[in-house]
């Protein structure tokens, strides 16, 4: 998937009516999720993305394990919007990552997260 592909996705999905948002968006939910895999997983998740991607995303030595809510409300405030559509947008990027990557890295991404992460997936 190329970039443009990517962001065009994160703004169907995310209801985002802005490329430079959804690009915003995608970087935010990305780093969040970076920040909260561990071990090599966030390497392994960014090799597979298109660049900018790649290099704009830093890899924390090590992972914040922030809960569902946590990880909302700091897409929130990183991004100066509600929650609720911090929701939608973290919703928005995920269902963009699942065809933006392979299945089985999809999978090893998931198997990071908590059950609770489960209502972001939809």
């Amino acid at each position: 998937m190329t970039y443009q592909e990517l962001l065009k996705a994160v703004e169907e999905r995310a209801g985002i009516v802005d490329r430079q948002e959804a690009e915003r968006t995608a970087i935010v939910v990305l780093q969040a999720l970076s920040d909260r895999l561990t071990g090599g997983e966030a390497d392994d998740l960014l090799a597979q993305l298109p660049e900018p991607l790649k290099s704009t995303i830093k890899v924390t030595e090590k992972a914040d394990p922030m809960n569902p809510d946590e990880f909302v409300e700091r897409v929130a405030r990183e991004l100066k919007i509600p929650q609720e559509e911090a929701r939608d947008r973290v919703r928005g990027v995920f269902g963009a990552l699942r065809e933006a990557v392979t299945p089985g890295e999809f999978e090893d991404v998931l198997s990071q997260l908590d059950r609770q992460y489960a209502n972001l997936l939809a």
